[in-house]
């Protein structure tokens, strides 16, 4: 493999942000609502067409930590999101009745909405389908990051810069000192979800009910 040097180009320059956000997942939608509603001019900046991140385009199918067996402790913009699951979910209604402490499955579709509302209820704005490309510094600071999207390439800057990529990509790319798995490198494995269709819901509903929070199901801990 060969070495190829990129030419000097002109990019658009957007200045008018108060905050930036890289990534749009539980995090960067947390974070950017948290800014916004405090009065500064957010740009929350999404690589994807939805926010949600794991929650909605990985599947994962639950959100833990909203209570602590005792009582639900979450709150702010968590406790909105486990409002929205529940509101949106009315057959999951009898279930969650009978256990103050049980948490709706993420239904991704819904999910996506409940954070796009709350997002722009805020008042942010959102740029989806763009990517962080680089990140400009000088004498350790940012002077602006690089985004690229169907419109080509473009800059921001901003007072504040928010890294919620996942992986520290803004963060590194400025120069910031990092960590990367255990004190062996070892990191968690990739979490795999997926979706089972044609289920007979009569028998499942009949079923054991396996679910770990339901104090009757075989696999509660």
């Amino acid at each position: 493999m060969s070495d190829y040097t990129l030419r000097e180009r002109q990019v658009s320059l957007d200045e008018s942000w108060d905050v930036i956000v890289v990534g749009g997942g539980p995090a960067g939608c947390a974070a950017a609502i948290g800014a916004a509603r405090e009065g500064a001019r957010t740009l929350l900046v999404e690589a994807t067409g939805a926010l949600g991140g794991m929650g909605t385009l990985g599947l994962v199918p639950w959100f833990c930590g909203y209570h602590d067996r005792e009582r639900i402790i979450a709150r702010g913009v968590a406790e909105q999101v486990l409002h929205g699951c529940r509101d949106g979910m009315p057959h999951f209604a009898a279930a969650l009745a009978a256990n103050p402490l049980a948490t709706p499955p993420i239904d991704p579709e819904l999910l996506k909405r409940i954070y796009d509302d709350l997002v722009t209820a805020a008042g942010a704005q959102i740029l989806f389908h763009t990517q962080l490309t680089a990140v400009e510094t000088s004498g350790g600071e940012i002077e602006a990051l690089v985004m690229s999207s169907k419109s080509g390439f473009s800059a921001y800057r901003a007072k504040i810069y928010v890294d919620c990529t996942g992986d520290g990509d803004l963060a590194t790319w400025a120069g910031a000192e990092v960590e990367k798995g255990d004190e062996d490198g070892a990191m968690q494995p990739a979490t795999h979800c997926f979706v089972i269709g044609n289920i007979d819901e009569e028998a499942l509903a009949k079923g054991p009910g396996i679910h770990f929070y339901d104090p009757n199901s075989p696999i509660h801990t």
